[in-house]
């Protein structure tokens, strides 16, 4: 029986690069299509932006710097998808992320079965 979630996944992402390096990076990753700030999948279309609310000072300060982080990712499953799938790629994408030195966290209702339960105060819960 599949679990009932929202799927929507935001990933606040932060490192030392321009948008068009973590874009690349993130497709090859998931192994996407890029167009534009998008990258398509067969699980995930994921949407690269800068944050609006980024603070090079926050950014490092307290459980909440994550909300002042670079970039943000905001990734929609396919119409199709199943849900363990979808925990799979978004897995994936993270790890990846921080085995290439990104800060990353997780937003969206199955935190809980992401590695580090999805990277926010992960030492805590």
């Amino acid at each position: 029986m599949e679990e009932e979630f929202d799927l929507f996944t935001k990933i606040f992402v932060d490192g030392d690069v321009d948008k068009e390096m973590l874009l690349n990076t993130v497709s090859n990753i998931v192994m996407g299509t890029i167009s534009g700030s998008s990258i398509s999948t067969k699980q995930a279309e994921i949407f690269i932006f800068n944050n609006g609310d980024f603070d090079e000072d926050k950014r490092n300060q307290g459980n909440d710097g994550f909300l002042y982080y670079k970039y943000y990712l905001e990734i929609e499953p396919t119409e199709d998808v199943g849900y363990r799938n979808y925990v799979l790629e978004i897995s994936n994408l993270l790890t990846k992320l921080w085995d290439a030195d990104f800060k990353a966290i997780a937003s969206c209702d199955f935190e809980d079965l992401l590695p580090r339960k999805g990277g926010y105060n992960f030492d805590e819960r």
